[in-house]
């Protein structure tokens, strides 16, 4: 009588098993866990950039704006880059600041952060290099006229500016080019290779399309 109890306790246990199998949904039901999206580099998320955020290759420029060599590079070869690389989506265009010249390069580069903040980097961009070229200084009183003259906010830009809000941003720039290599300027990282100086767009192409035959 005791062996009968203990297989009847026994088929009991395994009739509530299979009962339980049964009940849970199969596996294909089961939500699919995600992995998660990979993130994209700082560089690609929030410093100045032109192009495409998917290009094949990421130019990623140091310079100071009232480097000569630096206004070398922005005249002659970036209209170019541009031109060739940036606008057919090849090519995204960064900038870092990388400040060397002075406390005038270090006010320079936290009025661009702040125009930045307004979404009008580039068009600062390009009106510092045009003053550079006309041997003007990049002293406040200056810096904070360009803002207005492009129509930022003043209000929002001088504030910016006085309270050096984006001096840690700045020195980021800075800590990061030196980590690379970073030296002199101008300097670029094409797809991490480190190319230094103004150097003539015959090598920048050679270099953009050394990087494209990488990624076939």
């Amino acid at each position: 009588m005791k062996d009968l109890w203990i297989w009847l306790l026994v088929a009991a246990a395994a009739g509530f098993l299979a009962a339980y199998l049964m009940l849970q949904p199969p596996k294909s039901e089961k939500p699919a866990v995600q992995p998660p999206a990979p993130v994209a580099p700082k560089a690609l998320l929030d410093e100045p950039a032109q192009g495409a955020e998917d290009a094949p290759v990421t130019i990623i420029e140091f310079a100071d704006f009232r480097c000569g060599f630096c206004l070398r590079h922005f005249v002659q070869t970036l209209p170019i880059l541009k031109e060739e690389y940036i606008a057919a989506g090849t090519v995204r265009y960064v900038f870092r600041n990388f400040p060397i010249l002075g406390v005038q390069s270090r006010w320079a580069a936290l009025a661009a952060e702040c125009a930045h903040e307004q979404g009008r980097f580039w068009e600062y961009h390009d009106k510092l290099f045009a003053l550079t070229q006309q041997g003007q200084e990049f002293v406040r009183s200056r810096l904070k006229s360009v803002a207005a003259e492009l129509g930022l906010d003043s209000a929002q830009f001088d504030s910016c500016l006085d309270s050096s809000k984006y001096l840690d941003e700045v020195q980021e720039d800075f800590t990061l080019g030196q980590n690379e290599g970073v030296t002199g300027t101008p300097a670029f990282l094409i797809n991490g290779e480190l190319l230094i100086g103004a150097q003539p767009i015959e090598r920048f192409r050679e270099l953009v399309e050394q990087a494209l035959a990488k990624k076939k």
